[in-house]
Order: structure tokens, then sequence, then C-alpha cells
């Protein structure tokens, strides 16, 4: 049992999912680098727990992955089919 996807969906997926992998990728690169315990210590984020702070960071990393991936799609279309962007899909 197959399943279409139309072009926005197939677009939906080619802007949030590979920036999911790369940010799970840059997460576990990130904190194997640095514990995010001493980077928080003095900040009002002090009690989150080591968890916790991993996820903040991996939705961070997603967002600033997504952003990039999404400006990608934007600026490969020509000119006069701009109107069609993610924005709009």
């Amino acid at each position: 049992m197959s399943r279409e996807y139309g072009p926005k969906s197939q677009l939906r997926l080619a802007v949030l999912w590979p920036p999911f992998l790369v940010s799970g990728v840059a997460t576990v690169l990130a904190f194997v680098m640095f514990d995010p315990l001493p980077l928080l210590a003095n900040t009002d984020l002090a009690a989150l727990s080591r968890l916790q702070a991993d996820s903040i960071g991996l939705f961070w990393f997603w967002l600033i992955t997504t952003a990039s991936s999404w400006l990608t799609c934007c600026f490969q279309r020509p000119p006069g089919q701009r109107e069609h962007t993610a924005v709009n899909a």
C-alpha cells in the first residue's frame, strides 16, 4: 500500500526532516564536548537537569538548522516562483 505525497508534504519533509537528523548529531557532539550544567551554572536555568538541558539544546539546534533548510528551499526557486515558498505551504 503506497501512499503518494503532494508537493507541499514533500517540501515540509525536505525542510524539517534533514535538520532534525543534523541537530541530533550536533547535540550529541556539543554535549559530549561540553557539559551543560557548568555552562548554565550562573544563569536562571541552573536548576535544569542534564536531560532538560540536552533537550533544549536539541530544539535550538533544530530551529537553527530548520531556518537554514527553509532558506535554501526559498533561494533555489526562480524569481517568478517566489510566491509559492515554504511559508505558504
